[in-house]
């Protein structure tokens, strides 16, 4: 069996993710609930700082193997559609005031 990596869309809540997300980047991760940076993403299950556990994870880099493989504790979302997302429900309710 060849296991490869296929897309799958699923709706999800914007708000959900965005309080439970670890952003990975070259080295550290932040925490996109409270902004956090510097953050061990191999061990940490939640936030030190505001206490958030960790459900998703993202990348900024292209690690996507190693970091998946790493936390298979997490359900890894991709950042760029997350970043998409998160801007149209932001621009949506700009409009609606």
């Amino acid at each position: 069996m060849v296991k490869q990596p296929i897309r799958v869309w699923t709706e999800l809540d914007i708000d959900e993710i965005s309080r439970h997300l670890l952003v990975v980047g070259e080295v550290t991760a932040d925490c996109y609930n409270c902004k956090e940076i510097g953050l061990d993403y191999v061990s940490l299950k939640s936030c030190p700082k505001c206490n958030s556990p960790f459900k998703y994870i993202a990348s900024r880099s292209h690690e996507i193997k190693k970091i998946k493989n790493r936390r298979q504790d997490l359900i890894f979302i991709d950042f760029d559609d997350f970043k998409k997302a998160a801007g149209f429900i932001k621009a949506k309710s700009l409009f609606a005031s």
